[in-house]
């Protein structure tokens, strides 16, 4: 009895991470949960953001993964996205990578929300959500409104973190459900 436990919490637990991890090229930095703003990225700031697994294999293939093309959108409208600046090209052959970028000082303070995205073809792959504030916006305490970051907000980017603890909780829901059964 004990033995199917484990298998069964083991199985869970290895689909449902598995389930999580794209076979495709993803962002690592910059992530953030749906409905997550608390990335704040600081115009004219030196910030950089990674990406994990090749555009030359997987699911989505980009036609050149030595120059694959990276641009900052507004993502206010979850169905579509809008351009406001070509950042550049990236080398995505390689198995992970990062890029150095600049926010810019147009965008500061706008209230738009941002995301990154790669030009892949087929299937665009976008980063996380953030906001871009001046640093004058960005070093104001919190309101209750929440209309200015908070101090810490300016240099947290996201991380894969907000990713893995929601598929952990899932995974040991599923196995709490499975011994219920057995």
């Amino acid at each position: 009895m004990l033995a199917k436990t484990i298998i069964v919490a083991t199985l869970a637990l290895a689909a449902t991470v598995q389930a999580v991890v794209p076979n495709h090229t993803h962002f690592n930095d910059p992530v953030s949960a749906d409905g997550d703003l608390s990335t704040v990225f600081v115009a004219g700031g030196n910030y950089t953001y990674s990406w994990s697994t090749s555009c030359a294999s997987g699911e989505v293939i980009a036609s050149n993964p030595t120059a694959v093309e990276v641009q900052l959108v507004k993502a206010d409208n979850p169905n579509t996205a809008s351009l406001v600046a070509t950042l550049g090209t990236m080398d995505c052959s390689g198995a992970s990578g990062h890029e150095k970028w600049v926010p810019p000082t147009s965008e500061a303070d706008s209230g738009h929300i941002y995301s990154l995205r790669l030009v892949l073809g087929t299937k665009d792959v976008y980063s996380g959500k953030f906001l871009i504030k001046s640093k004058e916006a960005a070093s104001k305490p919190a309101t209750p409104s929440g209309s200015a970051a908070s101090p810490s907000a300016t240099t947290t980017k996201g991380s894969g973190a907000s990713i893995v603890a929601p598929v952990l909780a899932g995974a040991a829901a599923v196995a709490a459900g499975a011994l219920m059964f057995l």
